[in-house]
């Protein structure tokens, strides 16, 4: 299902059961960057959050998956493939899906989707890491 958010308490669960804790060093700021993203989920029959898929796109040429989520004790059971599905099946119109990702359990999830690695795609990744602004409120 698509969402607009997620809570904190939801983030810090998804996002820690997994170890992504650089994530969960400021929690606002995750939930702030989920807020402005395309977002779907994996929710059991009780609406808790199993799984995610969140990504960014201009709606034509191109759309970067940031993160796919699955909790640890859902992960096997094709969640993450029903999640891409529907995430591809979205975004239909869109000519390239590109995913930087530095998990190795991801990475052979990617390429059994069909995703070709970077020196197949011709293609160098560059990340300028930045010092952002403390917001003044």
């Amino acid at each position: 299902m698509f969402e607009s958010a997620l809570t904190i308490h939801e983030i810090k669960a998804l996002y820690g059961s997994v170890g992504w804790d650089k994530y969960l060093v400021d929690v606002g700021e995750t939930a702030r960057g989920i807020a402005n993203s395309t977002l779907l989920t994996a929710r059991d029959d009780e609406g808790k959050l199993v799984g995610m898929v969140r990504g960014v796109s201009d709606m034509h040429t191109i759309v970067f998956i940031q993160d796919l989520i699955v909790l640890p004790e859902y992960q096997h059971q094709g969640i993450g493939e029903q999640l891409l599905q529907q995430f591809d099946d979205y975004f239909k119109q869109v000519a390239r899906i590109v995913v930087v990702c530095g998990d190795e359990p991801l990475t052979g999830f990617y390429q059994r989707a069909g995703f070709d690695q970077a020196e197949n795609a011709q293609a160098t990744t560059f990340i300028r890491p930045r010092k952002l602004l403390e917001p003044r409120y």
